[in-house]
């Protein structure tokens, strides 16, 4: 809002000066005080303290590894492919692409 309000103080001082007609002194002070304003308007604010660096809470996570990733062998041929997921009651039953086996699918922690 401040830059559109600048940019309307100036274009009034612009087009009252810009008038072929003599100026009274009351106009020219008007017309200095417009800019005078925007100028004032348009100067940055400080930025500022510099905020404090916050520190975590807890221990970063470790990321994932091989052993406690979601991918589940199958318990027939140890195939790791992806399987098919069917809905069973409460839980999920997996199909092995390779040896059509079907056991229940149990979550792994991704995050220890």
């Amino acid at each position: 809002m401040t830059r559109e309000l600048v940019y309307r103080m100036r274009t009034c001082a612009a087009a009252l000066n810009s008038s072929t007609t003599p100026m009274s002194l009351p106009l020219r002070d008007a017309i200095d005080l417009l800019i005078e304003a925007s100028n004032l308007l348009d100067a940055p604010e400080p930025l500022g303290e510099p905020m404090a660096v916050l520190q975590p809470d807890h221990a970063p996570r470790t990321p994932p590894t091989p052993a406690n990733t979601i991918a589940q062998p199958c318990p027939s041929c140890g195939s790791v492919d992806a399987r098919t997921a069917k809905r069973s009651g409460q839980g999920l039953m997996l199909t092995c692409p390779k040896c059509t086996a079907q056991f229940p699918f149990k979550p792994v922690a991704r995050w220890q």
